[in-house]
């Protein structure tokens, strides 16, 4: 397992290298250096949301904020798991080889998730890092504060191994006995897990009780076990998460073992009997970007995916009152996701592209065409989830000027940093670095711009945020103009 772990990450790396047209120490430097700014950068925004958190607190109220941060967490890196199951690709060549050598199946297949479930704890403990500074603040010496430490990262582990598993289990059964196609078994699978992390985190998220009334059942959820071992060494706890890892554990050596046949082969046909709008280069270069950005997987997980968004966040906003404050957020966040596929557009097309100039020459246009499609793309599933929450009344009209401008921040970061880390579906962690670099800028952006607006100019942040709109689409252009410029030399 660890020698396929080891060549999954060095294919990895030496794809991006020659993408980009430099080292593979550069590319090994470069993730490093991002990995550790994502952590410095989530642990300072938890260091500011805690500034005022100290030792000096009841038991009780230590063993409640416990729970909320470790079930934040929980549910954080169940999402991230379901994310990278989603994006990842049904199969790479590297596992083709794999099957015809003397490998077993579940250590080929366990050696090729270890890159992507490192790079998801990472994430996930980048955007989780105030429970590191709730256990670090509320320890009360180093023991215990190594000891919450050490919970933390099992409970993290623990939901993204279990997620991937459960995911995979659930593909599996869509596939071999529903008979439905890959990406309506992903659907069906991601849509199930995201459901389950919930119910499994929720009930300290949503509505709370007590640590003194006992919880009954509820005392065996993951995120709560984790939680009274980082606050005492309870042997009750301890037995109980062991439990929870063992099968964890188990579950995913099984669903590795198991053999899936392959998912009915349905083709994607959007837009059949469609033709450019005049025939020039410009506008067929366009309506094939067109076609290849909607007949994607991932374009049709996110149209099954979204109106379920809809509803849930309704559903959260009917039923909870408490979460008034944050459905705006949610709601709000909703029509900027179908942008963010602008991530996969450059590297689908990146070693194709070179048949476009074979056959018009050096006068077709690239970029602008793939950019439209992509916007094109993001308004045809996002244009309806605005008008949905809209009528909901999940956000304001007044809101639609903020999400307009974060739609086209989601698309040119995604565009850039698509440029940059170019998707491969013979590459898992291709998607997954991708989309790790991409949070970040957009994370970046944004809440440098609120930090901005709130603190030094009142009402500047959609002025800021147009500016990183603009420098993002300058490099863009300057990266994928590179990368269309060496790629015929290649072929």
């Amino acid at each position: 397992m660890r020698a396929v772990a080891a060549v999954a990450l060095t294919l990895w790396v030496r794809e991006v290298a020659r993408v980009l047209g430099t080292t593979t120490r550069r590319i090994t430097a470069a993730a490093i250096v991002s990995g550790v700014l994502l952590v410095l950068f989530g642990l300072g925004l938890a260091l500011l949301a805690g500034a005022e958190l100290d030792g000096g607190i009841s038991s009780e109220l230590h063993l409640s904020l416990a729970r909320t941060s470790f079930s934040a967490a929980a549910m954080t890196a169940g999402i991230v798991a379901v994310i990278l199951c989603l994006s990842a690709p049904p199969r790479t060549a590297l596992q083709n080889l794999l099957d015809l050598l003397p490998v077993s199946r579940a250590a080929a297949r366990l050696g090729q998730l270890v890159p992507v479930i490192a790079a998801g704890l990472v994430y996930s403990a980048a955007l989780t890092s105030t429970a590191v500074v709730v256990v670090l603040r509320t320890s009360a010496g180093v023991a215990d504060a190594l000891r919450g430490l050490a919970s933390y990262v099992a409970l993290l582990a623990c939901f993204l191994l279990g997620a991937v598993a459960v995911f995979t289990a659930l593909q599996a059964v869509a596939i071999a006995l529903l008979r439905l196609p890959l990406q309506y078994a992903s659907t069906f699978s991601g849509a199930l897990v995201f459901a389950g992390v919930v119910a499994v985190t929720g009930p300290d998220l949503l509505a709370q009780p007590s640590p003194a009334d006992g919880g009954g059942a509820l005392e065996l959820l993951p995120a709560r076990t984790f939680a009274r071992i980082a606050v005492a060494p309870v042997p009750a706890a301890a037995a109980v998460a062991v439990a929870w890892t063992s099968a964890v554990v188990v579950l995913l050596w099984l669903v590795s073992r198991h053999h899936v046949a392959g998912a009915p082969r349905a083709a994607i046909r959007l837009l059949r009997r469609t033709r450019p709008f005049r025939r020039t280069a410009w506008w067929g270069q366009l309506w094939a970007e067109v076609l290849i950005a909607v007949r994607t997987p991932q374009f049709v997980v996110s149209a099954l995916l979204l109106p379920l968004g809809v509803l849930a966040v309704w559903v959260l906003a009917r039923t909870v009152p408490a979460s008034a404050l944050i459905v705006p957020t949610l709601a709000g966040s909703l029509p900027v996701l179908p942008f963010v596929l602008a991530v996969n557009a450059v590297g689908r097309t990146l070693r194709t592209q070179w048949l476009s100039r074979l056959v018009g020459g050096d006068r077709v246009p690239l970029l602008g065409p793939k950019a439209l499609a992509a916007a094109s793309a993001g308004v045809a599933l996002g244009a309806p989830v605005l008008v949905a929450v809209l009528v909901t009344g999940l956000i304001p009209p007044a809101q639609i000027p903020d999400i307009v401008v974060r739609c086209l921040l989601g698309l040119t970061a995604g565009l850039l940093c698509g440029a940059i880390v170019p998707y491969s579906e013979e590459q898992p962690l291709s998607a997954s670095a991708a989309g790790f670099l991409l949070a970040l800028v957009y994370m970046s952006v944004t809440l440098t711009a609120g930090w901005v607006a709130a603190v030094a100019a009142p009402g500047t942040d959609r002025v800021l945020i147009l500016a990183a709109i603009t420098v993002l689409g300058g490099a863009y252009a300057a990266v994928a103009a590179r990368q269309s410029r060496r790629e015929p030399a290649r072929a």
